[in-house]
Formats: structure tokens, C-alpha cells, sequence
């Protein structure tokens, strides 16, 4: 077998290696930081095996969601959504993405009449841009109550 050979093969074992291992640690820390928020959960309808997708309803109609991140990406979500009514499928909800080690961001999805605006809010409910805080203030009582939803389903502290 030539030099070139030799060389080239052990690259593509070294690439297959490094693959392999990104592939394996990705996988595992996804389970580890995910799988606690699914507990007790069931998967929908659009869950798979490479990005599970988990959903639940509790006694009140509030319905929780848990979106494991995409292949390869460390972005998932947590939500919660009011109860919906047979007028009113769609309602407003809490998106929550936690950090790769530690730490939540939080946003927040509100119908105003015909418009569905879409905003960043901290963990006590006030609004991250100081340009989105009437919107925030006018639904501040629908933001703490999904904030302390999430909170009493996921223990976020």
C-alpha cells in the first residue's frame, strides 16, 4: 500500500472519529438537559427519534410543550399555551429556551384584536425592550400567570 494511501485512509478514519464523538456527546448532553422537562409527558404527533417533541395538558387546560433541538443545534423550547376554546384554537403563549448550561430566555406570544405580536420578556415578566413594555403592561397578568405555569410544571430556578 502507497504512502498517499495510508495517509489518506487515516484522515477519513480520524474525520469518522471526530463525527462519531460530536455526534455521541451532542446526543447524551441533549437527553441530559432535555429529557427531565419531558417527564410525565407524551410525544406528538410530530416527534421523532433525532428531535423528540413532547406535549401535555394539565387539569386547568393549560397545554406544555418540550421541542428538543434539531440535529446538531443546542436550541430547544419549552411552552406553554392558555387553555384554547372551540372558538379559539390558537392563544397566547410562553416560549422558553434554555441555555446550553444554565439559564432561561424567555418570550411571549400575545393577540392584540388582529395582531399577534411576538416579545422578549424576563423571567419576572417585565419586557427586555423598552419599546415593547405597553404591550406588556396592557398583558402583564396573562405573562405572570404563564411565567408561574412554566415555573410550577419545570421548577426554572
Amino acid at each position: 500500500m502507497g504512502k498517499g494511501r495510508k495517509i489518506t485512509i487515516r484522515a477519513f478514519l480520524l474525520i469518522l472519529v471526530v463525527f462519531i464523538v460530536l455526534n455521541v456527546a451532542w446526543y447524551v448532553w441533549r437527553m441530559v438537559k432535555y429529557d427531565p422537562y419531558s417527564k410525565g409527558m407524551e410525544k406528538n404527533v410530530f416527534s421523532t427519534w433525532i428531535v423528540p417533541r413532547c406535549i401535555y395538558s394539565d387539569a386547568d387546560r393549560f397545554d406544555y410543550g418540550v421541542k428538543y433541538p434539531d440535529y446538531l443545534s443546542f436550541t430547544g423550547n419549552l411552552s406553554v399555551g392558555l387553555p384554547t376554546t372551540d372558538e379559539d384554537v390558537f392563544t397566547d403563549f410562553l416560549i422558553i429556551w434554555p441555555g446550553v448550561f444554565r439559564g432561561y430566555q424567555y418570550g411571549v406570544s400575545i393577540s392584540e384584536g388582529d395582531e399577534d405580536l411576538q416579545i422578549y420578556v424576563n423571567a419576572d415578566g417585565s419586557a427586555v425592550y423598552p419599546e415593547d413594555s405597553d404591550v406588556v403592561i396592557r398583558n402583564q397578568e396573562t405573562i405572570n400567570t404563564l411565567l408561574r405555569k412554566a415555573e410550577e410544571m419545570w421548577d426554572l430556578k
